[in-house]
């Protein structure tokens, strides 16, 4: 007998009806061994069963003429139900899969059963699991609209085969990776993103794309730089984010942050944020081998059909799934900016009113005095304003403690907080005296007040804390690397003939940038530079450092960018004039070395002319007659007395050589005759 139908097919109940009696026939089965142990198990069964004796009977006799099928003892209706229509047969599921997965559209399964049906009707093809079906040309039972729709293919092999393989990864296996077991600058994930915002750039106005770096173990944004899309005038071609600007995020990257002592990976893609062999093999050096790269693997051209047509092969997010969430959070931050373009290509439709009205303002403003164009007021952000207004959202993301981040808790970045009532700041409990944390402790356990927390630290609390670690300290990358990353085609000849290094590029800043004409040297020491032609190395993402070179290529140091100072604020007025005074001693240092000689004969001339003004002594005669004792008598005898009883306590013989060569005898009571004027 063909049972076309599995225990998969049947419902719960009816295969939990099949499962009791087929486990009474075995037991009735058993006890057919015995002469007259049939009935009574036969009896036994039934009630067990629920069922009379005589339908047990029955369900025994068709179990064992089929071969002891348990499948036998399925009810009929279930089997006609099977036998009536054919569309549950896997052949037939997977041929209706086909079909739906041809239409592209969400809505093709009416499509797909158009083509179905118009199949059938030409009999142009076999149709699997009604090779043999009677009753041509009318449709089979189970072809309605509804019930096909019932056995539309599921979603991962709808996306899969009319999207893709990188549409349909979510829904597929994937490694889980966590943060913890890693170290401070153990990785730095390296990618681009769209900002969805138009915003000025000089007279050009486009899309900012973004490069930026995050810290993979504290998910802290440490660096970034953006430009925005625009058209080549020379060659018409778009122009937008290049290997020359990753390699000056690289070298922001290497000069402010750096690599850990454990050692660092660097993980980039294969597009615009990628690093060549080259760079790799610079890095490697430069940090003795503990800086290495990691590039994610191409996505999309191998699709789920193997010996089908491949896809465009492209980067994979999942690769810098961190970073990518890192973006998410970032546009959502920006949205509230003037020229947002939306999140998805559909921009809002005022966006096209504002580029107008920016472009006929940028025309009025040629008509306009230099003076009154300063006071224009954009409708869109300019590269300045965008770049002031990422540093305070970047600010605020990094400091953020509301976050999810996997593996926060496993890797000990809480903080538990306390406060005195329910209106009082919260205070770390490290800041906290024990005794007055005891007792607010005990307070909150007996009223039960919000008086103690435990909450999450912030991404730049877990790097602060990460750093103070024994071990942690990044090491910043030395100014040849900086200098051999950024390259040749970033230098710029410099002229020192004063205090400062003054210079202009347009790509870098509008206005003019002056730098200190006193650089730290790759050993920490502190030096002026000497008057003369240098070579410099300005980041165009990180203008506050000058990388000075000599005109061989050889490293002199770094230059500090001047900080104009606002003439309202007096502190910082203060503070620079004192930083100016201490510069200027610093300068003037070896040139009163040289003329030491000179201000010593100054000041000895000026003393001596002072002492004749003031008739104070300068000759040898004027010291003789200034300094000359005339004593009183009282003093003549005192002194008089005291020569006396000193000649007393003097030897009596004192022998000295006479003029022939022979010992004498002298008496050594005289003294030195004194005398007084």
């Amino acid at each position: 007998m063909d049972f076309n139908i599995t225990m998969d097919d049947l419902p719960l109940v009816e295969r939990d009806r099949v499962l009791a009696i087929y486990a009474a026939c075995k037991r009735i089965k058993d006890a057919s061994a015995c002469y007259g142990g049939q009935q009574g198990a036969i009896r036994d069964a039934a009630a067990l069963c629920g069922i009379s004796p005589v339908s047990m009977r029955r369900w025994y006799d068709i179990w064992r003429n089929s071969g002891d099928n348990p499948l036998s003892l399925v009810d009929r209706r279930y089997r006609k139900i099977q036998a009536r229509s054919r569309v549950t047969l896997s052949k037939f599921i997977t041929y209706w899969h086909g079909l739906c997965t041809q239409c592209q559209r969400n809505g093709g399964v009416p499509t797909a059963r158009q083509i179905l049906l118009k199949d059938w009707a030409e009999r142009r093809k076999t149709i699997p699991g009604y090779e043999d079906w009677e009753g041509w040309p009318r449709i089979p039972s189970g072809w309605s609209l509804r019930n096909l729709q019932r056995l539309a293919p599921l979603s991962l092999e709808t996306v899969a085969l009319k999207q893709g393989i990188r549409t349909a990864a979510p829904q597929l296996a994937q490694v889980l990776a966590t943060r913890e077991g890693l170290w401070l600058g153990s990785h730095f994930l390296f990618d681009d993103v769209w900002l969805d915002l138009l915003v000025l750039s000089g007279r050009d106005k486009g899309q900012p794309l973004q490069l930026g770096v995050l810290e993979y173990l504290t998910g802290k944004r440490v660096a970034w730089g953006q430009k925005i899309r625009r058209r080549d005038e020379e060659t018409g071609k778009m122009i937008h984010l290049n290997k020359r600007d990753m390699r000056c995020i690289l070298a922001l990257w290497g000069a402010t942050i750096g690599y850990s002592p454990r050692g660092t990976t660097l993980v980039v893609e294969n597009g615009t944020a990628a690093i060549d062999k080259e760079m790799e093999e610079l890095l490697h050096n430069a940090s003795g081998g503990l800086i290495k790269v990691d590039r994610s693997g191409i996505g999309g051209v191998r699709q789920t059909l193997k010996q089908g047509h491949g896809g465009r092969g492209v980067g994979n997010p999942r690769h810098k799934a961190p970073l990518e969430s890192y973006h998410n959070l970032q546009h959502n931050r920006i949205c509230y900016l003037p020229g947002a373009t939306g999140h998805d290509r559909t921009p809002p439709e005022t966006l096209h009113g504002l580029a107008r009205a920016e472009d006929q303002l940028i025309k009025a403003m040629d008509k306009m005095s230099p003076e009154r164009a300063g006071h224009v007021k954009h409708y869109m952000l300019t590269m300045d304003e965008l770049s002031h207004e990422l540093t305070k959202i970047v600010s605020d993301i990094n400091a953020r403690t509301d976050h999810k981040l996997e593996g926060w808790e496993r890797c000990g970045y809480t903080v538990e907080e306390l406060r005195l009532s329910v209106t009082s700041p919260w205070t770390p409990s490290c800041e906290v005296e024990p005794s007055m944390a005891q007792h607010i402790i005990q307070m909150a356990g007996t009223t039960g007040a919000d008086l103690v927390r435990r909450r999450r630290m912030s991404p730049t609390e877990a790097w602060d804390y990460e750093e103070s670690q024994s071990g942690n300290r990044l090491i910043k990358l030395p100014p040849w690397c900086i200098c051999q990353i950024l390259g040749m085609d970033m230098a710029r000849p410099i002229k020192v003939a004063s205090a400062y290094i003054r210079m202009r590029n347009k790509a870098i800043h509008d206005e003019e940038l002056i730098y200190k004409a006193q650089v730290v040297t790759p050993t920490g020491a502190v030096r002026e530079l000497e008057h003369g032609k240098y070579q410099g190395y300005v980041n165009p993402y990180n203008a506050d450092q000058l990388f000075v070179c000599g005109q061989d290529g050889r490293i002199i140091g770094t230059a500090a960018l001047v900080q104009r100072v606002c003439a309202a604020d007096t502190h910082a007025v203060e503070q620079a004039m004192g930083e100016a005074a201490g510069r200027r001693e610093q300068q003037l240092e070896y040139a009163r070395i040289i003329g030491a000689n000179t201000e010593a004969d100054i000041v000895r001339q000026r003393e001596h002319n002072r002492r004749l003004m003031e008739g104070e002594p300068v000759t040898a005669d004027d010291y003789a007659r200034a300094y000359c004792i005339t004593a009183s008598p009282a003093d003549k005898r005192a002194i008089t007395k005291a020569s006396r009883q000193a000649a007393s306590n003097l030897p009596d013989v004192n022998l000295l050589p006479s003029s022939g060569g022979e010992k004498r005898k002298e008496t050594s009571r005289s003294l030195p005759e004194v005398r007084f004027l």
